[in-house]
């Protein structure tokens, strides 16, 4: 299934969309702010499942942070962490990096821009191809599992989450077209981890325990919590900051006003924000939160992650009519198709548009609340058994797309994220992740002993 080959006829057939990618990463890049930059350092270093805490809110962010790091989320640490995280497991932007290869902005035109790193970092050093963007797939790989796993906080989360994402144009380290092929890898590799359904009771079991953790130490239901809680962002900002980083204003390449095609199974991305509906139901939910069609990586009828805006989804009341037809409550939610068509996916006619002008990008900067933990250098890569998150190394390259790349029974470390003849993506490695699973099981069951009342209230709740 092709989930990000329109980079190809981008290259072949829009210069002007490919200039306006060159130009916007360097105005990210030269408008960053003091904070912004230091916060980008430490997502480009730190395990982002943890320097994205912020995104839980002031206290709620430091309760989890502080349990991940004391050990006491065993389970949800076996899920997301960024060295032998089992949702990435055999995740890996490498493949792609190589069938695409284009170079990095620091690269191609280093002296448009600034250089941003810790003392004695090395931001600029990998030589890997910039698209798609690794370490924003990881970066949406972990933040949107931890959404699914605290829905009630998902529009924050995945806002944070585009915020790492947004981090790698301030590093320079890669264009915007890279942050959104980044995120559309990323959540089809979580899709296919909450479709299977041994995978899913792994999340089930780490969501409870996370929702155990955040209560006691904030020692109030979590519902209280949240709305005593200072947000990484408010609902309205959040749901808007997601939805520009969907697009970075690219304009249309493609037809307006098309219906989408929901990706098959991207429904189990909304099993927890909404339990009570179908699976068809679901769909129906993505399709009327999309965005429009006609972007730059816009797969049309073959399926798109483009169009998806999953904060919007997670986040979306909804009613449902006799005929179980879903109808968004929110009469100010985003423009939808008049009606969500699902139709098998057919080979649509390309689009060429004469080539446009783009006008001067200058997209306003998000400063959310500060946070300046400080960076901390990787791991240093050893192989390790994949039942053992710490043990397990990064991917082999300085911008890493998943947590490992460890073959398991009929695989090889490189086909977790393989290219086809044709050059789409064939799959992301759920096809063999049974054994996974199982010893998964074992550790989150050795693990559940270390779930304990916290002693310590950090900020705790009045």
């Amino acid at each position: 299934m092709p989930i990000i080959d329109r980079f190809t006829q981008l290259r072949a057939d829009r210069p002007d969309i490919i200039a306006l990618n060159d130009a916007m990463t360097v105005t990210i890049n030269q408008n960053a702010t003091a904070e912004q930059v230091d916060r980008a350092i430490v997502d480009q270093y730190d395990d982002m499942s943890v320097s994205m805490a912020d995104g839980l809110g002031e206290n709620l962010g430091a309760i989890y942070r502080d349990a991940r790091l004391a050990g006491e989320l065993p389970k949800t640490e076996a899920l997301l962490a960024k060295s032998g995280g089992l949702v990435g497991y055999y995740s890996s932007s490498n493949p792609a990096k190589e069938h695409f290869d284009w170079d990095r902005p620091y690269i191609r035109f280093p002296e448009l821009l600034t250089y941003r790193d810790k003392p004695g970092g090395d931001a600029w050093a990998s030589t890997s191809g910039a698209y798609p963007s690794g370490h924003t797939s990881q970066a949406y790989w972990q933040g949107t599992s931890l959404a699914t796993m605290l829905p009630e906080l998902a529009p924050q989360i995945l806002a944070r989450t585009s915020e790492a994402g947004n981090n790698r144009i301030v590093m320079a380290a890669h264009y915007p077209l890279d942050v959104m092929s980044g995120r559309m890898m990323g959540q089809h590799i979580v899709e296919r981890r909450w479709s299977d359904p041994e995978f899913r009771t792994l999340f089930e079991q780490a969501s409870t325990e996370l929702h155990q953790v955040l209560e006691a130490g904030c020692g109030a239901p979590l519902a209280d919590c949240i709305a005593a809680d200072t947000p990484y962002l408010s609902d309205e900002e959040a749901l808007a900051v997601y939805r520009d980083r969907l697009g970075y204003d690219f304009p249309l390449v493609g037809a307006a006003g098309e219906p989408i095609t929901v990706p098959e199974n991207a429904e189990s991305l909304l099993i927890t924000s909404h339990p009570d509906l179908t699976a068809e139901q679901r769909r129906q939910v993505l399709a009327l939160t999309a965005v429009d069609s006609g972007r730059p990586l816009d797969e049309g009828a073959e399926g798109s992650w483009q169009r998806l805006d999953l904060a919007a989804a997670m986040s979306a009341s909804v009613t449902v009519a006799a005929d179980g037809t879903v109808s968004l409550v929110d009469p100010a939610a985003p423009p939808v198709d008049p009606a969500p068509v699902d139709p098998a996916p057919t080979d649509p006619a390309p689009t060429d548009p004469a080539p446009v002008d783009p006008a001067p990008v200058d997209p306003a900067p998000v400063d959310p609340a500060p946070v300046d933990p400080a960076p901390a250098d990787p791991a240093a890569p050893a192989p390790a058994d994949p039942t053992d998150p710490a043990a397990v190394p990064a991917d082999d390259e300085q911008d890493a797309g998943g947590a490992a790349q460890q073959p398991g029974p009929g695989t090889s470390a490189g086909d977790d994220v393989a290219l086809a003849d044709d050059g789409s993506l064939a799959y992301t490695g759920s096809e063999s992740i049974a054994g996974i699973v199982a010893a998964a099981l074992a550790l989150m069951a050795a693990g559940a002993g270390l779930i304990v009342a916290r002693r310590r209230r950090l900020r705790r709740l009045r």
